[in-house]
């Protein structure tokens, strides 16, 4: 037991698994962000922030 886990632990796991799930949708989709979006039940302004906050684009 060398190191503690990070503050922001949840975080940190939460955005690795939101990023891999956008990037599969993406690719599922054809990059079509409108319809990936609707697969995630988010609005298509949130998936380009989201986009963006991972560095997907």
């Amino acid at each position: 037991m060398g190191s503690t886990p990070p503050d922001n632990l949840h975080a940190v796991i939460t955005g690795e698994v939101e990023k891999a799930l956008i990037e599969t949708v993406l690719a599922h989709t054809g990059n079509n962000q409108s319809r990936a979006a609707e697969i995630l039940g988010m609005t298509r302004t949130t998936l380009r922030s989201r986009i963006r906050r991972y560095q997907l684009d």
